[in-house]
């Protein structure tokens, strides 16, 4: 229940970071949600975000620029992919055109998404 409560703080002042970053006056960047979307993966490294897969490991605070993409971009979302060559896996970050983190899992699909 803690980790929750970090977790969602955490989202929170990440959000308002990127927020800070648009100006304040509307969306953020591509390069800023994929920023903010790496960070976040950072910070999943050695926690659980209570997100359905567990804490991440190490490497996943170590992932090199080329391998942080954006995946799709819809009406008011962005979602981020962020792949571990030493893992094998592609983290999924989804968040609002505003910069506020909603999700992530290994699929990169949202349910209710068009």
């Amino acid at each position: 229940m803690l980790k929750n409560i970090v977790f969602v703080i955490s989202l929170l002042f990440i959000s308002q970071l990127a927020y800070a970053h648009g100006d304040g006056h509307g969306p953020v960047s591509e390069r800023q949600a994929i920023a903010l979307a790496s960070k976040t993966v950072s910070q999943f490294a050695g926690y659980d975000p209570g997100l359905g897969f567990g804490k991440l490991v190490e490497s996943w605070r170590n992932i090199s620029p080329g391998n942080k993409k954006m995946h799709q971009k819809g009406d008011g979302y962005y979602i981020v992919s962020i792949a571990n060559d030493e893992q094998g896996k592609t983290l999924y970050v989804l968040l609002s055109i505003s910069g506020e983190v909603y999700d992530a899992n290994f699929t990169g699909i949202f349910p209710g998404l068009k």
